[in-house]
């Protein structure tokens, strides 16, 4: 059953989260609009025009942590402390997930031998279909996993990783932040046409550690699974979206301040020592 609801549970949370934000862009600068900038010392927006409550109590203080650190370090290691800051406290949610998927990705041979008992069992017979369940949900539960315990670092990480996207959008002094000399206001867009160094590195650098931070969780699981003898992993392959996630960065960056190049490449970079750090830390030993 939550298998089945799965996707809408997370489609619900997400329409939740967009509902209470609001679009701080201007549809004809393509800069943030002045009243949406966060300063540092503005006043609680409470009850302020055109702030939402996701606004009010979960960007708005995030938007000003980067203030305040940028305040005394600048805007590019205030990107640095408190992206790392916010993936300590998602550390152990993490750490659970992931032993969690990996527990799952052990079970799938009995899992498997399972639905092959009942493959030949009619689709309308609703019996085989509800003995075929139990049994799953039996050992999952002989071997303490929480299907919907899985879930919930997802849920919890989805509004948080909007919040600090848009505190990043947002916060005046990294907006206006500096960097080697140039402004964080600039694109990677403008360093091509301009033959700026500084933003075309900036941009490449972060489209090569995204692409990292997807996919190597993927080969650690796959040679994890050749070495268990487990072939390949059933389902969907989940390459086709992981190519079409880095796609999609990659083109939203391209005309975006390159300071939220900096911000995606430091994000990627921590989940990609997150990776390697769980991976030699826990599934390793298991």
């Amino acid at each position: 059953m939550f298998k089945k609801y799965k996707k809408l549970i997370v489609l619900a949370i997400f329409l939740l989260v967009l509902v209470g934000c609001k679009s701080v862009i201007d549809p004809e600068t393509k800069e943030v609009m002045e009243q949406y900038i966060i300063r540092l010392g503005d006043a609680f927006p409470w009850g302020k025009e055109g702030y939402g409550w996701f606004a009010i109590f979960i960007i708005w203080p995030i938007a000003q942590l980067f203030n305040f650190v940028a305040n005394y370090t600048g805007a590019f290691w205030s990107l640095i402390i408190v992206t790392v800051l916010i993936d300590l406290v998602k550390l152990r949610s993490t750490i659970n997930s992931t032993i969690s998927q990996q527990k799952i990705q052990a079970l799938q041979p009995d899992v498997n031998r399972i639905k092959e008992k009942y493959k030949n069992r009619s689709k309308d017979d609703r019996q085989a279909q509800m003995q075929e369940a139990q049994e799953i949900q039996k050992l999952y539960e002989k071997h303490e996993i929480n299907m919907f315990g899985s879930m919930v670092p997802m849920l919890i990480q989805l509004p948080l990783l909007l919040a600090v996207f848009q505190a990043v959008q947002r916060a005046d002094l990294i907006i206006n932040g500096v960097f080697m000399g140039h402004n964080f206001s600039g694109t990677p867009a403008m360093g091509f046409q301009e033959g700026n160094v500084v933003y075309i590195t900036i941009y490449l650098v972060m489209v090569v550690i995204q692409a990292l931070s997807m996919f190597l969780p993927q080969y650690l699981q796959n040679r994890q699974n050749r070495h268990k003898n487990m072939g390949k992993q059933q389902g969907p392959n989940p390459q086709g979206m992981m190519i079409f996630s880095l796609g999609m960065i990659t083109v939203f960056a391209f005309t975006w301040n390159i300071g939220m190049s900096v911000y995606w490449g430091i994000t990627a970079l921590t989940r990609l020592v997150q990776t390697l750090y769980i991976n030699h830390k826990f599934v390793n030993k298991k």
